[in-house]
């Protein structure tokens, strides 16, 4: 993963939330949209938005969530980045049956389509800057990409777990496969660009790499209420502090937390 990236792939790895209805976590409609800062720097936005209607794909009904992020601000000038990330979820199993994603960043370029056949124990790669071209990963049956983790995760009626309660996932990102671990931590009251709101504080345990100071390095902070979703994430990197704070939420147009931005 080309290290333009991160802060787009920080932002999904950190929305591995846990919290949501049972069979409701993948919203028709839905639409949040983030701000990312690099210390006091405005770094970059980005959006998930839910289609409002199905279709049907390998004979599964699915529904097509997008991701999408630029830079902003001063790293739009020096290193401008365009991400889009799309998938097809089983609205079933809320697993993934096809993904999408485009990376433009600076000069670098990368498209690449997944297929998964995970009742065959293995998913279809194909990306044209690949060699060769096309290729296949095998994994386990419950194989999800970084999207359909965070609708499958957030799907799980966990509201009621003590601290100390964590949950895993095993999630294929750029041909590799990570298991990925939400650890719930405390009952906490913060600002928000909406005021303050409940919360639950959680931490995100990664792989060891050479991007983040600690193994649990991650905080990542979910609306206590009927929505539960990601209100603020914290990420201590090696060269500085990453924020990621929710700007924008809504459902079938409806705002939520945000009136004034209706007005």
């Amino acid at each position: 993963m080309k290290n333009q990236s991160l802060v787009i792939f920080l932002f999904l790895c950190t929305c591995l939330n846990l919290f949501g209805q049972e069979n409701n976590a993948l919203i028709a409609g839905e639409n949040l949209k983030y701000r990312i800062h690099l210390g006091f720097i405005n770094a970059a936005e980005a959006t998930i938005k839910s289609s409002t209607g199905t279709s049907v794909l390998d004979n599964q009904t699915v529904r097509k969530v997008e991701i999408e992020g630029k830079t902003t601000g001063m790293l739009e000038l020096f290193s401008p980045l365009r991400d889009y990330w799309s998938a097809q979820i089983d609205t079933k199993t809320l697993f993934p049956i096809r993904t999408e994603m485009r990376k433009r960043e600076g000069r670098y370029r990368k498209e690449e389509t997944v297929l998964y056949q995970m009742d065959k124990g293995f998913a279809k790669i194909t990306s044209p800057q690949n060699k060769p071209v096309s290729s296949t990963i095998s994994g386990p049956k419950d194989l999800l990409d970084l999207i359909s983790a965070y609708y499958f995760l957030r799907s799980k009626p966990v509201a009621d777990k003590k601290p100390g309660s964590r949950w895993s996932a095993q999630v294929l990102v750029d041909s590799k496969i990570y298991e990925l671990v939400l650890v719930v931590k405390a009952k906490e009251t913060i600002d928000t660009e909406a005021g303050k709101k409940a919360s639950i504080k959680t931490n995100i345990l990664l792989p060891k790499n050479n991007l983040f100071k600690e193994e649990d390095a991650i905080r990542l902070w979910i609306s206590d209420d009927e929505y539960q979703v990601p209100l603020k994430i914290q990420v201590n990197l090696k060269i500085g502090f990453l924020t990621i704070d929710l700007i924008d939420y809504s459902i079938q147009g409806k705002k939520i937390y945000f009136p004034r931005a209706s007005l």
